[in-house]
């Protein structure tokens, strides 16, 4: 008999440990997986960031042409 409550308490314990990993997985993995809409939206927002930095390294090359230019107009004023 002693065998044989060893095996059922075995058996139960794979039963619990199996029982949580699957509420693991339930609870914790929806919370970290990404459904095809959030690759989508993730996808867009990182072409949107990607426009706003071109256009932000468009903007201050011109600013450094300009403040270039004025450098050389305050340099001729100075003459």
């Amino acid at each position: 008999m002693g065998i044989l409550l060893q095996i059922a308490i075995g058996v139960g314990i794979i039963i619990l440990c199996a029982g949580l990993v699957r509420w693991g997985n339930l609870y914790f993995g929806n919370r970290y997986r990404e459904s095809g809409q959030d690759r989508a939206a993730a996808d867009r927002a990182e072409q949107r960031l990607d426009e706003i930095d071109r256009r932000l390294t468009e903007v201050q090359d011109v600013m450094i042409a300009l403040s270039e230019k004025f450098d050389r107009f305050e340099e001729r004023d100075q003459r």
